[in-house]
């Protein structure tokens, strides 16, 4: 088994061995009775109890090296995280792409396609079945997640409400450390009774409130004009005095320019009290030479800083698009037509870049046609990482008419292993039995 940041090798044996207490897991209470707050659905407390069962599946090596960096695990990934526990795995990141419960997507045990065959407007049930699916997945995986580490969900629009509400429940809503945007598509179809579709959306939270944030967007870039250069760089020109600060009378002194003029925060015409320095007198002094004295006003130097504060709203020109996504997985394979939704490699490894180290262990346990591992192995080439991957995927049935089938893919996991070798980078092979 791959190392991983964890516990004593006796723990992780000994838990592995006994029933997964409640009192270990963070469990969302199931309100009864009464008035109450929050996401209800029947079959909730069963399905918190299914993270509490024994693990009963023993893990065999399938292939490569049982002390490979990177791991791929063919299994049901709620036994797999059980697994992943006994293991004493500590996932720096954990990203996941779980089916959208749309009636069109690969699905755990088929459950959710029923609502394209039945025509069934019993909206909560389809509903209900889902989050049932999900809760208890989401419960192992907050024990998975470092202390410091964030979870990151891709979703659509018909779960995007109610998986909120469940990740507020599990990870806490203080956890909460954004919702992004991304643009799917450039075009979207002209059939819609309303708006076009054209975005999905990606929920992160972190495992602890004191988490302290996303990293820098290294190739973002801000609107800002750098037009001024010294010795230290290149430089943009910000106002000393402010009008939006709030006015301090011990902010409101004259500041003597190398030419001896007076300079005073600029008043708005007619008015006093209003406009104030943002630096003390103090500070003033320690960093004059710094200022800039120009057109009656006193400016600051803002040097040029690389990157900037990752945006919310992810465009499908930088981060690519749903056509990316395929031509990426098909490329890597070499086989049109094998997989209808991944994930670009580019929005991948934005988001891993963001939200973890040059050697974060990254655990996917949707991997889909492991596009997650292809992002981490294109990363820790770009910049010498040392990050490691780890997989789950159902050995679900592609469908027999398919292209997948047709190209040699009896299950989805064919297809992510498929992938995955095409990296050319170590990687054990396990099964769950």
């Amino acid at each position: 088994m791959p190392s991983f940041h964890s516990h004593s090798a006796h723990q992780s044996a000994a838990r592995h061995s006994e029933e997964l207490s409640s009192s270990e897991l963070h469990i969302p209470s199931v309100p009864q009775g009464g008035s109450v707050f929050g996401l209800v659905w029947p079959g909730k407390e069963q399905a918190a109890a299914q993270a509490t069962k024994k693990a009963t599946r023993t893990r065999t090596l399938m292939s490569g090296p049982h002390s490979a960096p990177n791991s791929v695990t063919v299994a049901d990934n709620l036994d797999a995280l059980k697994d992943f526990i006994a293991q004493g795995m500590r996932a720096d990141i954990i990203y996941i792409d779980p089916p959208y419960n749309t009636g069109k997507d690969f699905v755990y045990r088929d459950n959710f396609r029923q609502r394209r065959e039945m025509r069934s407007e019993h909206f909560g049930q389809w509903h209900a079945d889902w989050l049932s699916m999900m809760l208890p997945r989401l419960i192992l995986a907050r024990e998975v997640l470092a202390d410091t580490g964030f979870i990151i969900v891709s979703i659509g629009e018909s779960e995007s409400a109610h998986l909120r509400l469940l990740l507020n429940e599990v990870f806490g809503e203080d956890c909460f450390a954004g919702q992004f945007i991304w643009k799917k598509g450039g075009t979207g179809k002209n059939d819609s009774k309303y708006a076009v579709l054209e975005h999905e959306y990606i929920l992160c939270y972190a495992k602890s409130p004191s988490n302290a944030g996303f990293n820098l967007d290294l190739e973002a870039h801000t609107s800002t004009r750098y037009n001024h250069s010294d010795e230290k760089g290149n430089y943009s020109l910000v106002r000393l005095d402010s009008k939006t600060l709030g006015y301090l009378p011990s902010l409101d002194f004259p500041i003597v320019g190398p030419n001896g003029h007076e300079y005073w925060p600029h008043q708005p015409e007619g008015k006093s009290g209003v406009a104030r320095w943002r630096w003390g007198k103090d500070k003033v002094a320690e960093h004059y030479e710094e200022l800039v004295f120009r057109r009656g006003f006193v400016y600051t130097k803002n040097y040029e800083k690389k990157g900037a504060r990752p945006r919310s709203v992810l465009d499908g020109e930088r981060f690519g698009v749903t056509r990316t996504g395929r031509r990426d997985a098909e490329e890597a394979l070499g086989v049109t037509g094998v997989f209808d939704f991944p994930k670009p490699v580019r929005l991948i490894k934005h988001l891993l870049s963001i939200t973890g180290g040059t050697d974060a262990v990254v655990l996917d346990f949707f991997a889909g046609s492991g596009t997650t591992a292809q992002a981490v192995v294109e990363l820790n080439r770009e910049d010498n990482g040392q990050r490691s991957f780890h997989l789950v995927q159902i050995p679900h049935p592609t469908e027999p008419s398919s292209a997948a089938r047709h190209a040699g893919f009896d299950t989805v996991a064919d297809i992510c292993l498929a992938r995955v070798r095409s990296l050319d980078t170590p990687c054990a092979h396990f099964t769950l039995r």
